[in-house]
């Protein structure tokens, strides 16, 4: 029997506010749900990729958590970023195992990378 299994990383952050204006602002994410009174979970999406965030202590202490997402249109979306005034940890380029890709750094000090596969890397 074939299995559908989804993963979603757990981000801890130290402020849940902080880290939800920067998903939402600098890269486009949108909340898709939150939990708790005063909230302290919440599920933030960007297409097929949810990311939870947690500033509730329970998921140890805040960053450095990493994340790689592969993205069509990498350029574009990079471009939004910077319209948004995003601080890239490495800017847009191509790189020597076969990626188009860009990263960066949240309030906390987890680490998300977005690229694409380079055509020349993708026929073998």
């Amino acid at each position: 029997m074939k299995r559908v299994t989804i993963a979603t990383p757990v981000f801890a952050v130290r402020d849940l506010g902080e880290a939800l204006d920067f998903y939402r602002k600098k890269l486009g994410f949108h909340v898709s749900w939150t939990w708790g009174e005063p909230m302290s979970r919440a599920g933030i999406a960007l297409d097929d990729v949810e990311i939870q965030l947690d500033d509730s202590g329970q998921g140890g202490p805040p960053g450095p958590s990493v994340v790689y997402c592969y993205v069509k249109s990498v350029e574009s979306y990079y471009e939004e970023c910077r319209a948004r005034g995003v601080e890239f940890q490495h800017p847009l380029g191509e790189r020597p195992w076969g990626m188009r890709d860009f990263r960066v750094v949240d309030p906390s000090g987890n680490r998300l990378g977005f690229g694409e596969t380079l055509p020349a890397a993708a026929s073998g």
